[in-house]
């Protein structure tokens, strides 16, 4: 082991420092809108004085009482299985006390922005995919992780990860796992209808067929506003090869997204998928609560590959498959990006117990085995050898994502203002399904929501 010495902290940084809790810190409209710039704003004042100090390698104390807080979203699952890794970090530094905060994800991001704004972020913190750039972009509201590296083993991550993940030469994060959307199919409902899953154009359009023979509701693949939106996506990379985002420019054509917009009608009008009519009617606004997904009449679904086993086990009576790519043209469509990420504010008083944390949670063979799978299949490489993952199917979809594309997700698409429940791409794509707006005037919609998205 590298030989640690003791660090000078910042008073400055000290100073920065507050008591208050960051559960039920709700932002007001207007500084949900103005979240991402005042929490840059706050993160150059509070990162130059942490930059201020002179810092040294840094080592864990082990003796005198220290706190920390580790914030992160989830389900009860999650939850659990974080607090009891938690509590093995704890009986490992028992001098460290880890203050758990947590919630489930509608309002998180708001509240934690208005933490980083206020200079009262949690010393760890989980970020989703888009947020170190959104509230970090100029590499100073988080912790260099760089400066952490006796502490935390960066070996463990491939260079294409910290590359993503760092800012004007500072490393702002570590990815937890990579995932990517996958296809995942009912097999019971398919063997019920008499067919197999499908793996082609062909084929997909000829199972919409078969479904509305067995049976008016049954409907070979269910998407929601997201899903539609990354199944555009996937659709015109297969077609045309095309990235989204190249040198910081939009890459699709006008005419590239009124094809993917027929296409994705096409899918309506040939029982493929249902309409968003259809789905509203159904009253539910998540799968695993929908009527027909529980009864197995939708029967195959596109989403990261993490959820496929959650939202498989609320069907009354299933066996699921993941299935292959389907080739809907000469290229892989799909992508690749980080599920979230590990950070550590750049004005925590205890950065070295703060990466301790980060390091047993991201390597440690005991709290990996804790955790599992639940974040994903672990970018880290000592957290992929400490786990078995024989009959695993997020392992198993994880590996054909990997095995079929390599192409980057851009941190634009997955914004709120695009792709959230009232975003630019969302309206536009139940504009289409309702018939309001045609496919070329939705694609100019997207292509100006896109353009203004790049300029912020």
């Amino acid at each position: 082991m590298k030989r640690i010495t003791k660090r000078v902290v910042a008073t400055a940084a000290v100073a920065m420092m507050t008591s208050m809790s960051l559960v039920g810190c709700m932002p007001s409209a207007k500084e949900e809108t103005t979240a991402a710039t005042q929490a840059q704003e706050a993160g150059n004042a509070t990162g130059a004085e942490t930059e201020a100090a002179e810092e040294t390698e840094l080592e864990v104390n082990t003796t005198d009482p220290i706190e920390l807080r580790f914030n992160w979203w989830g389900g009860d699952a999650r939850n659990e299985k974080t607090l009891n890794a938690i509590q093995k970090f704890e009986e490992k530094y028992p001098n460290i006390k880890v203050t758990p905060e947590y919630e489930s994800f509608s309002g998180h991001e708001e509240k934690l922005a208005l933490a980083i704004k206020s200079g009262n972020a949690p010393d760890v913190m989980q970020l989703d995919y888009t947020w170190v750039n959104d509230y970090s972009p100029n590499g100073d509201n988080f912790y260099d992780l760089n400066k952490l590296s006796n502490i935390i083993d960066l070996n463990n991550f491939d260079q294409n990860s910290l590359d993503t993940f760092t800012i004007n030469g500072k490393l702002q994060a570590l990815p937890v796992s990579r995932t990517g959307r996958a296809f995942g199919w009912n097999i019971k409902t398919f063997e019920e209808v008499g067919i197999d899953y499908p793996t082609t154009a062909e084929e997909l359009l000829a199972a919409g067929q078969a479904f509305k023979a067995h049976g008016e509701d049954y409907y070979p693949l269910m998407l929601l506003d997201l899903d539609r939106a990354f199944f555009l996506r996937y659709y015109i990379e297969s077609k045309y090869d095309k990235n989204w985002i190249e040198d910081g420019q939009f890459n699709v054509t006008k005419e590239e997204l009124t094809d993917g917009f027929d296409y994705l009608k096409t899918l309506e009008e040939n029982h493929v998928i249902p309409t968003d009519e259809k789905l509203a009617g159904d009253g539910a606004e998540n799968i695993e609560t929908n009527a027909n997904w529980i009864a197995g009449k939708y029967a195959g679904i596109y989403l990261y590959d993490t959820s496929l086993r959650n939202k498989f086990k609320a069907v009354t009576d299933s066996d699921y498959a993941v299935g292959d790519y389907i080739k809907l043209g000469d290229y892989h469509g799909s992508e690749l990006k980080s599920s979230m990420e590990f950070a550590i504010a750049a004005n925590t008083q205890h950065p070295a117990e703060a990466a301790a944390l980060v390091q047993f949670l991201l390597a440690d063979s005991e709290a990996v085995q804790i955790l599992g799978t639940d974040r994903g299949i672990p970018a880290n490489k000592a957290a992929i050898e400490a786990l078995d993952f024989t009959g695993d199917k997020v392992k198993e979809a994880n590996d054909k994502l990997t095995a079929w594309t390599d192409r980057p997700l851009d941190f634009v698409f997955e914004r709120q203002s695009f792709t959230g429940s009232d975003g630019a791409l969302t309206r536009a794509l139940q504009e289409s399904s309702y018939g309001q707006k045609s496919s070329e005037d939705c694609a100019q919609d997207v292509i100006d929501a896109m353009n203004k998205e790049l300029a912020k």
